[in-house]
């Protein structure tokens, strides 16, 4: 492996950029090849990791005490030539720790979606618990655990975050969505797919949902859809209010809910009690 440092005194950044040699192995049961990517970056003074994540799977989880950004990484690819290409760039950027799966396209293909040609970067990334995150992913589960303040954007794949102190902010295309424990307010707007939240102290609010079921329970402030397109809304343990703004079709049940309750007129004879 080779590793790249670039320091640059005024401003005092240190980065990374890995493009390891291939080490032969296989790839989901697929022949193919793969190798390490890994860089640690000094998180001391830093406000904000971002995270750009390509094809593959993504996990991170916060640890209390670290002061450094861990980022362990195997890059995957159907050809040798096309495992070189697949990089990992980690460096400061003033107070943002900067991580990116630096992956070619090629012909505007997503490899992962061909049986015989495709490559990705699978990340685990370890940060400071209580710093906030800036998440964008391509394709890929993506796993979040006891991390801070978190604003994602999803392309498709699974999404699941257990434990966030702080506000969390996800805007997924497709794939579930399955959030237990927020510190804070939590915010979807979803294309396609189940959403499950539990235990959020703050607002949970889903501004816009296309298609897939709502389950909510366990909520510390007001619970409001904006705009449901379809697929049942079931709401259970909200200490606010329970606000549906506009739902195309599927059932709207509820229970225990402490504040008023406003829901599309048609809906009203669907209520659990």
């Amino acid at each position: 492996m080779s590793t790249t440092r670039t320091s640059i005194a005024a401003g005092l950044v240190t980065s990374f950029i890995v493009t390891t040699s291939f080490i032969p192995g296989k790839v989901h049961a697929q022949d193919g090849f793969s190798s390490p990517r890994n860089a640690d970056v000094s998180a001391a003074g830093a406000r904000t990791v971002e995270i750009q994540a390509h094809a593959g799977s993504l996990r991170v989880e916060g640890r209390a005490g670290l002061t450094q950004v861990r980022v362990r990484g195997t890059a995957r690819a159907s050809s040798r030539g096309m495992l070189d290409d697949i990089r990992l760039i980690a460096e400061r950027r003033g107070d943002v720790v900067f991580i990116k799966a630096d992956i070619p396209e090629d012909r505007g293909s997503n490899f992962w979606g061909s049986v015989n040609h495709y490559r990705g970067l699978d990340l685990v990334i370890e940060v400071p618990a209580t710093i906030a995150l800036d998440v964008g992913d391509g394709s890929g589960e993506a796993l979040f655990v006891n991390v801070g303040a978190l604003s994602l954007s999803d392309g498709s794949g699974e999404i699941e975050i257990r434990g966030a102190k702080g506000n969390v902010r996800v805007n997924d295309g497709s794939g579930s969505i399955e959030v237990d424990g927020v510190e804070g307010n939590l915010r979807i707007d979803d294309g396609s797919g189940e959403i499950s939240v539990r235990n959020v102290t703050g607002d949970v609010t889903v501004d816009t949902d296309g298609s897939g079921n709502i389950v909510v329970s366990g909520v510390g402030g007001t619970m409001r859809v904006g705009d449901d397109g379809s697929g049942n809304i079931d709401v259970d343990r909200v200490a606010g209010d329970f606000v549906v703004g506009n739902d195309g079709s599927g059932t709207i049940r509820y229970e225990t809910v402490k504040g008023s309750v406003d829901v599309p007129e048609r809906k009203r004879s669907r209520r659990m009690r």
